[in-house]
C-alpha cells in the first residue's frame, strides 16, 4: 500500500530529498504507476522511472546525449573530458581505452590480488566493526589504485573526501563549500599521481592515459572519473548486498548451500539494491512520452533503481531471490554506456560473497535508521556497523 503522503495527487519528487535517500522504493512506485514521465521542479529534470522508458532512452544516443554530463549537476570542468560526458565519436576513443584497463582479460590478471585483498580484510575479522569503513571502502580502494597505478595514495583519506563530494544540501541542491574544497583536493591529489607515472610509466591505466597524449587536464579528469566511480560504486555495491543478505538471511543460507548459485546471487544483488541509481542526460530533440512532450535541452533523470523494481519488468521485483534468472537489469546500464568496469565488480562480488557471508551470520544489524549517502545518484551506505550477534 501506498503511504498517504506518497498519494498520486499530492505526490512530489525530488532526487536531492533526504528522504528519497532513506528509502526512494515508495517514490519509485507512485512514478512508475502514476508519473511515468515526471517533472521535477526541485531538480528541474524531467524524471523516466519504467524499465521499457529507462531501456529505449540508453539506446537513443544522441537524442538522449550524455553531453551535459552523466550525473544531474555535473561539474562543467568535466564535460567533454570523461566517458560519461561525451557522445560518439569522441566516446569511442575514450571508451576503448578504459574496456582495455577492465576486460575480462585485464580483471584476471589481477584474481590473485583480489583474493588476497579480500582475505587480508576478513581473516579474523568479529563484530563489532564497520563493514564500509573497514572492509568494502578499503577493498574497493585497493584495486582501483591497483588498477589505475596509484603509488602511496592515501585511500582512506580519498574516500572521506569522496564522501563529503557526495552530499548534496537539501535546500541549496548544491555541494557544500566543504564539498567544492573536497572536490578540488581529490582533483589535486590525482594530478600528483598523473604526474608520478608521468616520469614512471607503468601497465597501468594512468600510464596508457598519457600515452594517448590527451590535454593534461582531460588525463586528470579521466583518471579521477574512473578512479572515483569505481571506487564508490564497488563499495556501494557490495555493502548493499551484504545488507540484502542480513535482512534475507535465507537467501544467505541458500547461497552457503548451494554454491552454483552464486553468479545468479551477484546479478540479484545488484538488481535489488542498485549502488547507481540516478544518472542524467540531456535531451537534444523534442520527445514525447506518455503524452507528454519534452522539449529538446532538457535534462532527463533516467531512475536505473526504478527500473530495476518494475513490476512490467520483474516478477516479484520487491523480494531479494537468488534463484531469480538474471534478467535485463539496468544496474550496469545498458547499450553503449554498460559500465565498463562490470567484469570487475563481479569478479570482486564472487570472490567477497562466499568469505563475508559465514561472518555476517555472526553478526546483526545497527538499531535505528541506517546511513545513507545525501546524494541525487548513489544509493550507498556511509557507514553500517555491525554488532556480535
Amino acid at each position: 500500500m501506498i503511504p498517504l503522503r506518497l498519494s498520486a495527487m499530492s505526490f512530489s519528487f525530488d532526487p536531492f530529498d533526504f528522504a528519497v535517500h532513506a528509502d526512494p522504493y515508495p517514490f519509485y512506485r507512485v512514478l512508475r504507476d502514476s508519473h511515468p514521465v515526471y517533472w521535477s521542479e526541485g531538480a528541474k529534470c524531467f524524471v523516466l522511472s519504467r524499465h521499457a522508458d529507462v531501456f529505449s532512452a540508453l539506446h537513443s544516443v544522441p537524442r538522449f546525449s550524455n553531453t551535459g554530463g552523466n550525473v544531474i549537476d555535473d561539474s562543467r570542468a568535466k564535460l567533454g573530458r570523461t566517458v560519461g560526458s561525451v557522445d560518439p565519436p569522441r566516446h569511442g576513443e575514450l571508451r576503448g581505452l578504459v574496456n582495455e584497463a577492465f576486460n575480462r582479460r585485464q580483471v584476471a590478471k589481477e584474481e590473485a590480488f583480489i583474493a588476497e585483498t579480500v582475505a587480508r580484510l576478513l581473516h579474523g575479522r568479529q563484530a563489532p566493526f564497520d563493514l564500509v569503513r573497514d572492509v568494502t571502502s578499503p577493498l574497493s580502494g585497493a584495486i582501483m589504485a591497483q588498477l589505475l597505478g596509484l603509488e602511496g595514495a592515501d585511500l582512506a583519506e580519498f574516500k572521506r573526501l569522496l564522501d563529503i563530494s557526495l552530499f548534496r544540501d537539501p535546500v541549496t541542491r548544491a555541494r557544500t563549500p566543504e564539498g567544492e574544497a573536497a572536490q578540488a583536493e581529490m582533483f589535486r591529489l590525482t594530478a600528483a599521481q598523473v604526474e608520478k607515472r608521468r616520469d614512471n610509466p607503468g601497465e597501468d591505466m594512468i600510464s596508457a592515459l598519457l600515452a594517448m597524449d590527451l590535454e593534461p587536464e582531460s588525463t586528470v579528469w579521466m583518471a579521477r572519473a574512473v578512479f572515483g566511480a569505481g571506487f564508490e560504486s564497488t563499495s556501494s555495491f557490495l555493502a548493499n548486498a551484504c545488507l540484502a543478505f542480513m535482512r534475507n538471511p535465507a537467501q544467505a543460507r541458500l547461497l552457503r548451500e548451494a554454491p552454483a548459485l552464486l553468479p545468479q546471487a551477484i546479478e540479484e544483488a545488484l538488481r535489488y539494491e542498485t549502488p547507481a541509481q540516478r544518472f542524467a542526460r540531456l535531451l537534444l530533440e523534442d520527445t514525447e512520452m506518455h503524452g507528454v512532450t519534452m522539449p529538446a535541452g532538457s535534462k532527463i533523470m533516467l531512475l536505473y533503481g526504478s527500473a530495476n523494481r518494475d513490476e512490467r519488468a520483474f516478477d516479484r521485483p520487491e523480494e531479494f531471490d537468488i534463484t531469480r534468472k538474471p534478467g535485463r537489469h539496468m544496474a550496469l546500464g545498458h547499450g553503449i554506456h554498460f559500465c565498463a568496469g562490470a567484469a570487475l565488480a563481479r569478479s570482486i562480488a564472487g570472490h567477497f560473497l562466499p568469505v563475508v557471508l559465514p561472518l555476517l551470520e555472526q553478526a546483526k544489524l545497527p538499531d535505528g535508521p541506517l546511513q545513507w549517502a545525501h546524494s541525487p545518484t548513489f544509493r550507498s551506505l556511509t557507514a553500517l556497523p555491525l554488532r556480535p550477534a
